[in-house]
């Protein structure tokens, strides 16, 4: 059986058992061959828009013995897909923004969906955005730190959350924060070290631009900081 990485398992961890499912930026494809392999799920769909990427997957694919269960497409994004092909997409290891990007262009696929499985390296808080904008709710989420690198999973399906998510959902997770989840406040930390730095460079500018950057990007962490304490019991220095 296949080991993947902590990240990657954290991923097909919430691909749901007899998915049909398309993996986009399949990379060495070792993901659809876990699913494949295991069982989890009927079919999978290697998606990638580079081939150099695809034709390791696809050697994966054979080597791991999972031809009968995995496919391949060499194309952009969903747009490899027919409406209805796949219930499930798995998208991991790229920016949010491209995420949305991916998302927005192939429509007719993504109404038919009943799950999104994402993890953004970047900008997890655009892609909650996108989900509320766009009648996805967060169902789960899950936060790994693999080799110094915090990874986030957002999982989403069909239909408008009935709970308000506030700016500090929308940035550090709604679920995460819910359930108290073991990494957040090291994550959070992290973030703040981050927030830290650029507050530092936008200090020592004179710009209009920068003032309202600063201001803003302070009571931003001002919120985070009165929510975790409630929250957490976390206090940041």
């Amino acid at each position: 059986m296949i080991k993947l990485s902590q990240r990657l398992q954290a991923i097909a961890n919430f691909v749901p058992e007899g998915a049909k499912v398309a993996d986009i930026g399949t990379d060495h494809g070792f993901l659809p061959c876990y699913l494949a392999q295991s069982g989890q799920a009927e079919l999978v769909i290697a998606c990638d828009v580079n081939a150099q990427p695809l034709s390791l997957a696809q050697k994966n694919i054979a080597d791991y013995n999972v031809s009968d269960k995995v496919s391949t497409r060499l194309g952009n994004g969903l747009a490899v897909l027919k409406p209805g092909e796949v219930d499930t997409v798995t998208i991991a290891g790229m920016g949010g923004a491209l995420m949305i990007d991916i998302l927005d262009a192939s429509p007719n696929v993504v109404d038919r969906l009943k799950r999104i499985v994402l993890q953004p390296n970047v900008g997890a808080e655009a892609v909650r955005v996108w989900a509320e904008k766009n009648r996805w709710q967060i169902v789960a989420e899950d936060l790994v730190k693999e080799n110094d690198i915090f990874s986030v999973i957002i999982v989403l399906e069909q239909g408008r959350s009935d709970r308000f998510m506030s700016a500090t959902d929308l940035y550090l997770g709604p679920k995460l924060l819910a359930e108290h989840h073991p990494l957040l406040g090291l994550y959070i930390s992290e973030e703040w070290e981050k927030a830290q730095y650029i507050l530092a460079q936008l200090a020592q500018s004179d710009s209009e631009e920068s003032r309202k950057k600063e201001k803003q990007l302070r009571q931003k962490w001002e919120d985070i900081n009165g929510v975790i304490k409630c929250k957490l019991g976390v206090t940041l220095s």
